[in-house]
């Protein structure tokens, strides 16, 4: 005789309860060190009279039993508080428990009943995930009619393949994409492709070009209806999808490549796809990984691919491209989607310093009066190009002026013009998502720059080179390249690079002394750093300065009142900074300008002073008893 089972067979039975449960997930993810992330099982029943609810300890899934399940009835049922008698049925989802307690209840006079839904109990389930979550759950993929785990298993293959063709390479968020056929509802017609920032990857669906632009403008969209195909790790999915890919092996290009498809609405409500929206995302999947740089090049392309409802005939197209090329509208458009890239500027500057090389003025009188005459004031017009460089270099400043597609199309024009054209390099470089290719862009660019000055004017112009606009393309690939570098953790690589750009401009136009800083913190480059403090004093007023003043304080000298005293300076100038070092997560996307004294400011400074706060032994803590 089993123990569990003679135990309730003492128990007084009500023949007209029912209670339902069994096994079940938890609604919560463990990650334990060095094991991948695991929802813990739990045992528990429920009374559909009383309501009145028992469960186990949650078990990691190796230690899942239906042993659990039977433990967990007798001790609900034994239990005075909660019930003290046996009922007459139990109602189970999992076909293999039920079959397993069907005979052992059956000596307690307690039948056994398999359904495929058990809506008290999952909504006791439901009800427990939404108060960890702390707000309404996404419906679960299979929630919606007509949703199917094979409709499912197709969408999660066709989203494999789209991230394993990484269509992001290609494509940024700048890229509007028009879907002209097959036309299923209004809020799918638009939409770009996420990733080429390295952070979200997906795909973001717009109703209307002015959804869109709104976008850009506001960088919100919440209050819009929006469908979107993003892609991260189990633990980001709906439970139940979750459930869904783990139960049915359903096909997923990696880790972190879990697709979910979800319309977001006004209302604190999202919706999952039904049959015939995911058969359409399935074929747009489909049709994207199967695209090629020359049919988006070709501004418009057609692709016929196979889906769970059939084929599919899909004609897709990049509008931007196939509108006329028009460098003003292109201005006028990114000035709009507050885009406008400052370093298109210059062209004015060459223009200008192109107009003055062709005249040769006696003096400075003379330069004066053609400057007043034919520049103050009025607008200057293009200077033609002499020389390949000078041509691809005019390409580049269409390309600060253009985004997406059109973008990258000018910046090759301008390597197949002139393969020393430095910015073209930085410009592939900061549309490549991936560190280690972009550090190696970088690298191009400044050898690019390097033959395009030539190593006499290096040896000429050394200390005062931003002030000559020829060398600002090379000071900036040489920059990214740095920072790139530290990006990589390849520290005494960077500082060097910082270092060699101040010394050819010692003005610092660029603020590398902002990022050398930081970059000797965490060297441990203690002597260097305090000379680099002494030598740019004037900038105490600014919160890295100020912090890393303190922080370095506290290295040499440890909790002394010197210390204290630059630490009180830094609160001072920013009050925000420890909350950002101690509490708060840094934004992944940082500020891209600040006033001082700002939480802007803030977050820079501690994104860049962080790791040498932590590294420091006692820092953190000290910084604690300050504050």
């Amino acid at each position: 005789m089993i123990f569990q089972i003679e135990r309730l067979r003492r128990l007084p039975q009500h023949t007209s309860e029912t209670w339902q449960g069994g096994l079940t997930k938890l609604p919560m993810w463990i990650q334990e060190r060095s094991r991948e992330p695991y929802r813990p099982w739990i045992a528990g029943w429920i009374s559909l009279r009383t309501r009145l609810i028992h469960t186990t300890e949650p078990k990691p899934p190796q230690e899942k039993s239906f042993e659990m399940a039977l433990d967990a009835l007798a001790e609900f049922a034994c239990n005075g508080d909660l019930a003290g008698y046996r009922p007459g049925k139990v109602e189970v989802k999992d076909t293999a428990l039920a079959e397993h307690l069907g005979g052992l209840l059956a000596e307690a006079g307690i039948a056994v009943e398999h359904r495929d839904k058990l809506f008290t109990f999952d909504q006791m389930i439901s009800d427990m995930a939404e108060k960890v979550k702390g707000r309404p759950l996404v419906p679960n993929a299979l929630d919606v009619k007509g949703v199917t785990v094979d409709l499912m298993r197709a969408f999660a293959d066709a989203a494999s393949q789209y991230y394993q063709a990484k269509p992001w390479q290609h494509l940024t968020g700048e890229d509007l994409i028009e879907v002209e056929s097959p036309f299923i509802e209004t809020g799918l017609r638009y939409l770009t492709v996420l990733g080429s920032g390295g952070t979200t990857f997906g795909l973001a669906f717009f109703e209307s070009v002015s959804q869109f632009e709104s976008f850009f403008q506001h960088r919100d969209v919440a209050a819009d209806k929006h469908w979107s195909v993003l892609f991260g790790p189990i633990t980001e999915l709906p439970l139940g999808d979750a459930d869904l890919w783990e139960d049915y092996n359903l096909p997923v290009a990696g880790k972190d490549a879990y697709p979910a498809a979800i319309c977001s609405e006004p209302r604190p409500k999202q919706k999952r796809p039904g049959p015939d929206v995911l058969a359409f995302l399935e074929g747009l999947l489909r049709a994207l990984a199967q695209t090629t740089e020359d049919e988006m090049d070709s501004g418009r392309w057609k692709k016929s691919v196979s889906t769970s409802k059939g084929k599919m005939a899909f004609t897709l197209a990049l509008p931007d491209l196939l509108k006329p090329d028009d460098e003003e509208l292109r201005r006028k458009v990114k000035i709009q989607r507050g885009m406008l890239d400052h370093r298109s500027l210059e062209r004015t500057h060459v223009d200008i310093q192109r107009m003055i090389h062709e005249r040769g003025f006696k003096d400075i009188n003379e330069l004066r009066a053609f400057l007043d005459k034919n520049v103050i004031g009025k607008p200057v017009p293009h200077q033609p190009a002499k020389t390949a460089l000078e041509q691809a270099q005019d390409i580049v400043y269409d390309a600060f002026d253009a985004w997406g597609r059109k973008q990258l199309q000018l910046v090759r024009k301008a390597l197949q013009i002139c393969p020393d054209c430095a910015d073209a390099y930085v410009i592939l470089a900061e549309r490549c998502p991936d560190v280690e290719k972009a550090r190696d862009l970088y690298a191009q660019g400044v050898a690019a720059g390097e033959r395009a000055l030539g190593k006499e004017f290096f040896e000429q112009e050394a200390g005062r080179f931003w002030g000559m606009l020829q060398t600002r393309p090379y000071m900036r690939a040489r920059l990214g390249l740095a920072q790139s570098l530290e990006g990589l953790g390849n520290l005494d690589e960077a500082a060097e690079h910082y270092r060699e750009l101040l010394r050819l401009n010692a003005n610092d136009n660029q603020g590398v002394r902002d990022l050398l800083l930081p970059c000797l913190l965490k060297m441990n480059a203690d002597d260097e750093a305090e000379a680099l403090l002494k030598k740019y004093k004037r900038d105490k007023l600014m919160a890295i300065w100020s912090y890393a003043r303190a922080l370095l304080t506290f290295r040499q000298k440890g909790d002394t009142a010197t210390a204290r005293n630059h630490l009180r300076n830094a609160l001072s100038v920013n009050r925000y900074v420890p909350k950002y070092l101690l509490d708060e997560e840094l934004p992944e996307l940082l500020p891209s300008g600040y006033s001082l004294g700002s939480k802007e400011e803030a977050i820079i400074c501690a994104e860049q002073l962080i790791d040498a706060w932590e590294a420091t032994a006692g820092a953190i803590d000290w910084l604690k008893s300050q504050t």
